[in-house]
């Protein structure tokens, strides 16, 4: 016997080989995420981060989140540079859906979310 759903979590960020990054509500509150604030991703040792790396950034940035639609939590961000990084890293080639860690406090860069890599699909 086999089960057809298998894992039921739904992944809390998808990179897409278009650039687009689609956020969670879950890593939107953890992050504190406001439109206007900027993602970016940090390699320290072996763990990969995501956090906040401006907050209500001025003018056009890559990795400047946007609302999905109005009064939502989940966000969405476009940098083709993450998503080619994260698809590289994850070993696929249109889209990877990722789950993401326990939040962790940095001095230099606040709260980040260790992004988790080798279970992605």
């Amino acid at each position: 016997m086999r089960s057809i759903l298998g894992n039921t979590r739904k992944a809390d960020i998808t990179f897409h080989i278009s650039g687009r990054i689609c956020l969670s509500a879950r890593i939107s509150k953890l992050l504190s995420l406001r439109q206007g604030d900027v993602i970016d991703i940090m390699v320290a040792e072996r763990e990969t981060y995501i956090y906040a790396k401006h907050r209500n950034a001025v003018g056009r940035h890559e990795g400047m989140v946007y609302r999905s639609k109005k009064m939502s939590n989940h966000y969405i961000a476009s940098s083709k540079k993450l998503c080619s990084y994260m698809l590289e890293k994850c070993k696929a080639e249109n889209k990877v859906k990722l789950w993401c860690g326990t939040p962790e406090n940095f001095e230099l860069y606040g709260i980040a979310l260790p992004i988790i890599v080798n279970s992605g699909t």
